[in-house]
């Protein structure tokens, strides 16, 4: 229990830990509901909110300094799964269960075509590769649908997060973010079996990213879509 990340790299190290349970604080029913969990009366589905640092990070990451981004001067590390790129115990997102999902993406769109607003054309002004200012498009409600497939490979019914994860296209440098969630589903599967889930992303508020002047731009060229150990490239 905690009220954040811990290096606990004695307990992730050591053979004889199967698992570790992180309740954070959880108020008087806490007790309880770790009970649940441990005695398998409950299949845990939790994901952590924050990634979990090794103790050497707080030696480069001066409280004073608030900045998302890794600086190129002075080994400033950046925050958060967006930016930071060193060593973690365990990353944002992380989660057991007591059963196993899979994904699989039973169809995507491969290409998206967003329209501009009069006579706007993409520019380059704050990245290598192209990109569209969001208040130059005529957004909309224009987004792409995935159709994903989760099934339950285990022998106990359970409830999974499936969180989606976008990584923008090469060429934005340190300050786009290696990638960004943009959005999450909740499906409780039987085991044995497997659910569809559809999952929207907004194209203008989610694949966009914000540059070095807090301009909004969608960059243009290869996406790439995360959900679990699948990909998908549109």
């Amino acid at each position: 229990m905690s009220g954040g990340p811990v290096d606990i790299t004695f307990a992730q190290n050591n053979p004889r830990i199967a698992g570790i349970l992180w309740a954070g604080y959880p108020g008087q029913e806490g007790g309880a509901a770790i009970a649940d969990i441990l005695f398998g009366a409950v299949n845990p589905g939790g994901k952590l909110p924050m990634t979990w640092y090794p103790q050497e990070y707080l030696t480069n990451l001066p409280m004073t300094n608030m900045a998302m981004r890794p600086s190129q001067f002075g080994g400033y590390p950046g925050r958060t799964y967006r930016f930071y790129k060193g060593p973690i115990i365990y990353p944002f997102g992380y989660g057991l269960s007591y059963t196993h999902f899979v994904h699989t993406i039973a169809s995507a769109p491969k290409l998206v075509s967003i329209p501009l607003n009069g006579h706007h054309h993409s520019n380059t002004t704050n990245f290598s590769n192209k990109a569209i200012r969001v208040t130059h498009a005529r957004c909309g409600k224009l987004s792409i649908t995935l159709h994903v497939y989760v099934k339950n490979v285990g022998f106990i019914d359970g409830t999974h997060t499936l969180l989606v994860f976008s990584t923008p296209p090469l060429g934005g440098g340190h300050w786009v973010p290696q990638k960004q969630l943009v959005t999450f589903e909740k499906v409780h599967v039987a085991a044995k079996a497997k659910k569809l889930v559809l999952v929207n992303i907004h194209v203008c508020k989610l694949l966009s990213v914000v540059d070095k002047l807090g301009i909004r731009r969608i960059p243009m060229g290869e996406h790439v879509i995360h959900i679990g150990d699948v990909k998908h490239y549109v």
